[in-house]
C-alpha cells in the first residue's frame, strides 16, 4: 500500500523551500510518495552544473531585491516569482516514473478545462508555448522530479533577469524567451492558486488511488539543509580562470567547457551544462583532466560530443 502525502511551504524564501524539499528527499521511504508544492519570491535558481554569471544577470536581480540560489538537480536557469507554483514529486527509485508524474500535472490541467502535452526532453506546454519545465534529481536510493507551473509569472522579468543561451534560442526556432512560455491566466482568466493546488492534489491522488495525508516536519533539520543552500560558494561557484573556451548545443544540453592544456593534454577543465544528468559535469571532468587530446576516443554519446568539441581548434578567451 502507498502512502500519499502533501506538502505546502507557506514562506517565499527558496533558501527555506530548498532545504525543506532537501528534507522530504532524505526522509520519504520505499511506500512513500511526498507532493511538496511551494513559491518563491522574485528569485532565479540555476541547475547544479550551470554557471551563475552566464545564466543571470546577477547585479540587476540583487539590485531589486532578488535572489539567486542553485538546485542539486541539472537542466537549465529558470526564474520564479509568486505568480509560479513549485510542484516536487518524492519517492524511492521503486516509485520513480517520470511518465507517471507528467500525467498528474497533465490531469490536473484537464479537471481545470486546460489542455496540455509533453514536449521536449522536459518541458509541458499549451497550444506550443511552455508553461512548465521539469529538473529530476536521483540519488542512492531516493528521487524527486520538479519543477514550474507558471500561473501568472511576470514575463517581463523572465528576460530582465536570465541571460539566455542564443544557441537554445536558435534550438527552439524562436526569438525570445517570452516569445515561447505561457501563463495558465492567459487560457483560463478566472483560474487562482487555489484551484490550481486543489486540481493538482486531486490528480495525484487519483492516479495513485488513494488520499493524501499530512506529513510531520522536523524544523531543525530542515534548517540545517538552509546553511548548505545559501553557502555562497555553492551558490557562485569558485573563480575560474582558465586559458581556452568551446560552447555547443547538442540534444541532450548546451555544453560550455573551460580548459587549459599543457603538451596537448588537458591540464585543468571546467564544465558547464545544462544537461538533465545532475552528475554528467563531475564525471567528465574526472574522465578528462590530465588525459591527452590525440588520445581520446570519440563515442557516440555525451562523453564523445564533449571530446569532439575539445578537438576542434583550439582559440584564447
Amino acid at each position: 500500500m502507498i502512502k500519499l502525502y502533501a506538502v505546502a511551504s507557506e514562506g517565499f524564501d527558496v533558501y527555506y523551500n530548498q532545504a525543506l524539499e532537501k528534507y522530504l528527499l532524505d526522509q520519504v521511504e520505499k511506500d512513500e510518495v511526498i507532493l511538496y508544492l511551494w513559491r518563491n519570491d522574485r528569485t532565479v535558481v540555476i541547475g547544479k552544473n550551470q554557471d551563475a554569471y552566464s545564466e543571470c544577470k546577477i547585479e540587476t536581480l540583487t539590485h531589486d531585491g532578488g535572489f539567486l540560489a542553485r538546485r542539486i538537480s541539472g537542466g537549465g536557469a529558470v526564474y520564479h516569482d509568486q505568480g509560479n507554483l513549485n510542484f516536487t514529486f518524492l519517492c524511492r527509485k521503486n516509485l520513480f516514473n517520470v511518465e507517471r508524474q507528467d500525467e498528474i500535472i497533465l490531469n490536473a490541467l484537464n479537471l481545470l478545462g486546460i489542455k496540455a502535452e509533453k514536449n521536449g526532453r522536459n518541458d509541458l506546454t499549451v497550444d506550443g508555448r511552455k508553461f512548465s519545465g521539469h529538473a529530476y534529481y536521483k540519488g542512492k536510493e531516493n528521487c524527486f522530479h520538479h519543477g514550474t507551473v507558471m500561473l501568472e509569472v511576470n514575463q517581463e522579468a523572465l528576460e530582465k533577469y536570465l541571460n539566455v543561451s542564443m544557441l537554445k534560442l536558435h534550438s527552439k526556432a524562436v526569438k525570445s524567451v517570452r516569445s515561447r512560455v505561457i501563463n495558465l491566466k492567459q487560457i483560463r482568466k478566472d483560474l487562482d492558486l487555489n484551484m490550481l493546488k486543489d486540481a493538482l492534489i486531486l490528480s495525484f491522488e487519483e492516479m495513485y488511488g488513494s488520499k493524501v495525508l499530512d506529513y510531520p516536519l522536523d524544523k531543525a533539520e530542515i534548517e540545517k539543509n538552509r546553511a548548505f543552500f545559501t553557502d555562497q560558494e555553492w551558490i557562485y561557484g569558485p573563480a575560474i580562470e582558465l586559458k581556452y573556451r568551446k560552447q555547443a548545443r547538442f540534444d541532450w544540453g548546451t555544453v560550455r567547457i573551460l580548459y587549459d592544456l599543457e603538451d596537448d593534454r588537458i591540464f585543468d577543465l571546467k564544465i558547464y551544462t545544462d544537461a538533465m544528468d545532475q552528475d554528467l559535469a563531475d564525471d567528465l571532468e574526472e574522465k578528462l583532466i590530465g588525459r591527452k587530446l590525440n588520445e581520446l576516443n570519440i563515442s557516440e554519446d555525451e562523453t564523445g560530443d564533449v571530446i569532439r568539441l575539445l578537438k576542434e581548434e583550439n582559440h584564447e578567451i
